[in-house]
């Protein structure tokens, strides 16, 4: 299996599995601070052996994680927080009593530490997203992702042209459905609430720059798409 880790901004890392199951780049996000590690999604089980040795890169261990925060509970973003004993695990009580380990003390809206959250009940019940105020650095898991799609030519971490153009053509194309637009459109509202430079999401690309102008695109072309199915 192939990984890679990448710099985001400072002491923040991208760590990318390639999934050979699913056919997609699955994502994890490090935050290296001098008292310990944040991890924003863990990866599936399957795979963390890998996210160790992607620790170990960043010459860390698992006993230097100390919070894992999971922006939603399906597999590939929370099974491997089980290999971190000593971490504080945060998930929304919306997602599934059948996710072990974390805690459930996220509100619909708050703050953990250095970052804010927001409920977007897209794509699960309890997706949040998370904000990282000293680095204006958004992290969005499935509420908008590249899953299946190769990475920009620039890499991993990049402006991303192609994949943002990607994303208006998938709307324009009528690629989310009637019935989950109006859910999708709140919840695409929700990064405009923060003054983001950086967009980290759960499978694929990292976006760099305007990144609330390219959420803008996405909600007035959901709008567009809306308007048309209710005329």
């Amino acid at each position: 299996m192939d990984f890679l880790v990448d710099k985001v901004k400072d002491s923040i890392y991208a760590i990318a599995f390639w999934d050979t199951e699913w056919k997609s780049y699955n994502n994890c996000y490090f935050v290296l601070e001098e008292d310990g590690v944040i991890m924003i999604d863990s990866c599936k089980e399957e795979h963390s052996n890998y996210l160790l040795q992607a620790l170990h890169h960043l010459g860390k261990t698992a006993d230097d994680v100390k919070l894992v925060l999971a922006t939603h509970g399906h597999e590939d973003h929370v099974e491997g927080a089980q290999m971190f004993k000593h971490a504080k695990k945060l998930i929304h009580p919306k997602e599934g009593e059948e996710i072990r380990g974390f805690d459930r003390e996220l509100s619909d809206q708050g703050v953990a530490g250095e970052f804010d959250y927001m409920l977007a009940g897209y794509h699960s019940p309890g997706s949040v997203i998370y904000y990282h105020r000293p680095s204006r650095i958004l992290f969005t898991g499935d509420l908008l992702c590249f899953f299946g799609d190769p990475l920009s030519e620039e890499g991993l971490v990049s402006e991303g042209k192609e994949l943002r153009q990607a994303w208006v053509d998938y709307l324009k194309g009528g690629g989310v459905s009637t019935s989950d637009l109006p859910g999708f459109l709140e919840a695409l509202r929700i990064p405009l609430h923060f003054q983001s430079e950086i967009m980290c999401t759960g499978h694929g690309g990292v976006l760099v720059g305007e990144v609330n102008e390219f959420m803008e695109e996405l909600v007035s072309e959901a709008e567009n798409q809306l308007n048309v199915e209710t005329k």
